[in-house]
């Protein structure tokens, strides 16, 4: 298995169901995920998935994610390290 990055750009619609619909297609398929880093503006929600898995299986979910409408942008890459991410507790501040 391989690890990979998933850079998805969703329409920024004011909800997180664009963001919902696009994790739910990730859990069906048969990758595993390691990392998640996202980012928004006004407009689009940035996300970057790192993902462990067989390319099959990753193109099978970047062709899924690409039928969705809220879908601006899909693509992977080969990813030779998984970032290491600071997460907050709810209510936690960073800096």
């Amino acid at each position: 298995m391989n690890n990979y990055k998933i850079s998805i750009t969703l329409l920024n619609d004011g909800s997180v169901d664009p963001l919902v619909r696009a994790l739910n297609v990730i859990r069906r398929g048969k990758v595993n995920v390691k990392s998640i880093i996202m980012s928004s503006n006004q407009n689009h929600v940035n996300v970057e998935v790192y993902v462990e898995g067989i390319e099959d299986e990753v193109n099978w979910v970047c062709n899924k994610l690409n039928k969705l409408y809220d879908i601006v942008n899909v693509s992977y890459t080969t990813s030779i390290s998984i970032p290491k991410v600071q997460s907050l507790q709810v209510g936690e501040r960073n800096g």
